[in-house]
């Protein structure tokens, strides 16, 4: 039995304009990805995505199989599951960009792969009533991708698991760990993420821990978006970042509030303006990031 959606293209290309106190102001192009997707058959479906503004070029190439809405197994090139906001698509989040610690210290952000890695994995959701009451994933990946992969890189298991207690509300925790990396370079990540939607607004909040060998990191973010209108959204978010986590000087705290405007459908405009905190500088410094994207 072959399935209607053989061949679905789709994609965005992303603008963005940074100023930053460190980095120079900036106007790019941000993201130019294309998505190939479908279903060449019965519970068989693939996903292909290249981004032609960003390496790793080739972020998705997978192939999944359903066998049932509990289990279906994919293999190839895929988004590590870890953190809800390093899975969701760039189109789909509320800010600019992504908060300072899932960029720093989630899996396959932190090392430039954009959260992939090559591997096997398992996904499915348990409920009933048309209502799932929680939803798992987990694989076993070998800490490189197709091209462009980390210099470094170790294989590497990875988990997530979300419950659904009450309508709107999600929460649950992730894991990531190395398991071939030399006893004093081990990898671990582990999350505690929540999730709350109530009509035309969204709450979301992680807090992540990280051990690279000896070195031990924290953070996380609380992010909080209101859609006004069918075009209008306001978005607000507070997100910390320890890098050594046994000194008390190098920690940092950043604020940014601003909006975005949608556009006939296809086009989303996104202003984000804001202040972060260095304990080690003891001074506050600003930052204003612009984008519009257009996406069919």
């Amino acid at each position: 039995m072959y399935a209607q959606d053989l061949v679905q293209v789709h994609g965005y290309i992303q603008g963005r304009f940074t100023d930053q106190e460190g980095t120079p102001d900036r106007l790019e192009i941000r993201r130019a990805r294309l998505i190939v997707t479908g279903e060449p058959a019965s519970n068989l479906s693939y996903r292909f995505q290249v981004d032609f503004a960003k390496s790793p070029y080739l972020m998705d190439a997978s192939i999944s199989y359903k066998l049932s809405t509990a289990l279906s197994i994919s293999a190839g090139q895929m988004k590590i599951p870890f953190s809800a906001e390093s899975v969701i698509s760039d189109d789909r989040n509320p800010p600019v960009s992504r908060s300072r610690a899932v960029l720093a210290l989630s899996p396959g952000r932190d090392t430039g792969v954009q959260g992939r890695d090559v591997g096997l994995q398992t996904a499915g959701a348990f409920g009933a009533r048309n209502r799932s009451w929680m939803e798992y994933s987990a694989g076993v990946f070998r800490g490189q991708t197709f091209v462009n992969a980390p210099k470094v890189h170790y294989n590497a298991t990875a988990g997530r698991a979300i419950f659904h207690p009450v309508h709107g509300l999600s929460a649950g925790a992730d894991w990531y760990g190395s398991f071939s990396a030399p006893p004093g370079m081990v990898k671990r990540r582990e999350d505690l993420e929540a999730e709350y939607h109530w009509r035309k607004l969204l709450v979301r909040g992680e807090q992540i821990w990280a051990r690279d060998g000896t070195l031990r990191r924290r953070g996380g973010y609380l992010l909080g978006a209101w859609r006004l209108s069918d075009r209008w959204e306001a978005v607000a978010r507070a997100d910390w970042l320890k890098k050594k986590a046994a000194k008390p000087d190098t920690a940092s705290i950043a604020y940014i509030t601003g909006g975005n405007l949608y556009v006939f459908k296809h086009i989303k405009v996104g202003l984000n303006g804001g202040t972060q905190w260095n304990q080690n500088s003891r001074a506050w410094s600003s930052v204003l990031v612009a984008q519009i994207m257009a996406y069919f």
